[in-house]
């Protein structure tokens, strides 16, 4: 649901402005000057009107809090409740989450919230779910080690999807519970949380402990599919992929084949292929693949220059990519499209 416009919302927040960072990317390494004697600094991830915010930070003054926040209709009502309390320990900033590596340095922060953000129910839309892998691995870029995601919803999808994704990302799950009040509130709630519990709705956390991990090349094909998608069409608008790549009968290589995005085609591709550094491939298919084969393994480049020869994948689509996506080479079952080749650093 849209929230209504505030009246002088502008004056409303120079009245708490102080409590709103409008540096924040000049405050990265520095924000304890903000508070030198607090013992940890702690990120909250959407912090609506700030039931939340202004309880935790009162339940505990010797932390130091920062509230991000991209909807300044909600932001000034949490700013003015923190005000009101007399709270010195809340920050406010403006801005996405997606911006956090530029705000604080690697292991400035000790822990993060995320309450109720958007669910983002359509598989189409999962990327932008705050517990999805793209977003956790932003967080491990200014967690501290040993650093915590502490996260709540009421939507049991999000839950789920985030009980199976966080942990793939580098965090052992604890206080995993689908019901937290079951036996009566437990902690500070945020006006949503108040609202669904008053309902009868119950109400799921989790903490996620950040541990040491390297990234493995993905197995699923799910999971490749997302990062092809994020890496190769990641500034194509909704609606063109929408409607030329991921509509019912339309395949990745439409991305190419659309013009969406700058690529090689045809014997530029294959040469291009030919020239790349002996490296790790890997191959997957995404549309029908054929009868018995993984849709994710790796492969030699010499097994992969060889693919194009006469023979069973001759009217297959298949893929194939480096360790770390950065390139990709699409060949299409249809002789006149393709085959393609996409290198977004060129």
């Amino acid at each position: 649901m849209r929230m209504r416009k505030k009246k002088n919302l502008i004056p409303r927040i120079e009245r708490c402005g102080d409590r709103l960072v409008r540096d924040p990317y000049d405050r990265r390494g520095r924000w304890r000057e903000l508070m030198p004697q607090a013992r940890e600094l702690r990120l909250e991830l959407g912090c609506g009107k700030g039931r939340f915010t202004a309880g935790t930070a009162a339940a505990e003054p010797d932390v130091l809090f920062i509230a991000v926040e991209r909807v300044p209709d909600a932001m000034v009502v949490a700013m003015e409740r923190c005000v009101a309390a007399g709270l010195s320990n809340v920050y406010f900033i403006d801005a996405n989450a997606d911006q956090l590596p530029f705000f604080f340095v690697p292991e400035e922060v000790d822990r993060i919230y995320i309450n109720f953000c958007d669910p983002w129910p359509s598989g189409r839309h999962a990327k932008r779910r705050l517990t999805h892998g793209n977003f956790l691995k932003l967080y491990r870029q200014v967690l501290k080690e040993s650093g915590q995601i502490h996260f709540k919803t009421d939507n049991q999808g999000l839950f789920e999807f985030s009980v199976e994704e966080i942990p793939q990302f580098g965090f052992t799950l604890s206080e995993v519970t689908r019901n937290l009040h079951e036996h009566g509130p437990v902690g500070v709630m945020t006006d949503y949380e108040a609202k669904f519990h008053e309902l009868g709705q119950p109400i799921n956390r989790l903490v996620g402990t950040m541990v040491p991990w390297t990234e493995d090349f993905p197995t699923d094909i799910r999971r490749v599919r997302e990062r092809w998608l994020d890496t190769f069409a990641g500034g194509v608008s909704e609606a063109d992929l929408g409607k030329h790549v991921l509509a019912d009968g339309n395949f990745l290589w439409h991305l190419f084949s659309w013009k969406l995005v700058p690529c090689l085609a045809g014997d530029a591709a294959r040469q291009t292929l030919a020239e790349v550094p002996e490296e790790e491939f890997y191959l997957f298919y995404n549309e029908y693949p054929p009868q018995g084969a993984s849709r994710v393994r790796p492969i030699s480049k010499e097994e992969a220059l060889s693919m194009h020869s006469p023979g069973p994948l001759a009217g297959a689509d298949w893929y194939l990519v480096d360790r770390d996506f950065t390139w990709t080479y699409a060949h299409t079952h249809e002789a006149e499209c393709g085959p393609y080749f996409c290198r977004p650093e060129d």
